[in-house]
């Protein structure tokens, strides 16, 4: 370089042609790959920007006309995203509420899949969670709803009350107990902290005491 600096115009310019004629082709295969990554990435930020708002736009119809046509299209076409899980929480309820149990589950478990909990606190995961839950307890499939439950590396009240009501069903009053304290110490509803007391008060078992 110290050379290149020193030289005359004319070898500068020698020096620079044989170095373009040396290397032209990486140097022009360098510029098409930066220009070609360039194109990439807004063609794909356009993109994800246009399904974003395609997707959004047939939930928003889902919701206002209940069309199964829309709901369909959601999870055929764009099941991975995150309307096509807003689609199977809702559709899940609605199983739920016609008795169709099993479909029900079948839903929720495909949003829990979708999504993870590793990370930081997931809201669809934990609702979906919350729901097969809640449909375990009622079906008192206790070890399911504790295996549910304890996929989550955070807790809210309400999986914490839920988990109570699973340790009471197979008798472990004094872990129920635990779980209840907890769920008391996550809540701010009064509704809610009364009921887990009476819960607490009512559970079995020797050596249990009431708050």
């Amino acid at each position: 370089m110290a050379n290149f600096f020193s030289a005359s115009q004319e070898e500068q310019q020698e020096i620079l042609l044989t170095f373009w004629n040396r290397f032209k082709y990486f140097i022009i295969a360098g510029f098409a790959t930066v220009i070609l990554t360039i194109i990439g990435r807004d063609y794909f930020i356009d993109a994800n920007n246009k399904n974003d708002l395609l997707t959004a736009t047939i939930y928003q119809n889902y919701l206002e006309s209940d069309d199964m046509d829309d709901a369909d299209t959601l999870l055929t076409s764009y099941p991975d995203s995150i309307y096509a899980d807003f689609v199977r929480l809702n559709e899940a309820k609605k199983s739920f509420l016609e008795g169709e149990t099993d479909n029900a589950i079948t839903l929720l478990k495909t949003v829990l899949e979708n999504n993870s909990s590793d990370s930081q606190f997931d809201p669809l995961y934990a609702s979906a969670q919350i729901r097969l839950a809640k449909i375990y307890l009622e079906r008192k499939d206790y070890d399911l709803v504790l295996m549910t439950l304890n996929q989550s590396k955070e807790m809210t009240s309400s999986m914490f009350e839920l988990k109570g009501d699973a340790e009471n069903g197979l008798k472990d009053y004094k872990t129920a107990r635990t779980s209840y304290m907890l769920a008391l110490q996550n809540s701010t509803n009064q509704a809610s902290r009364a009921l887990i007391n009476m819960k607490i008060s009512d559970l079995g078992g020797e050596g249990i005491e009431s708050p």
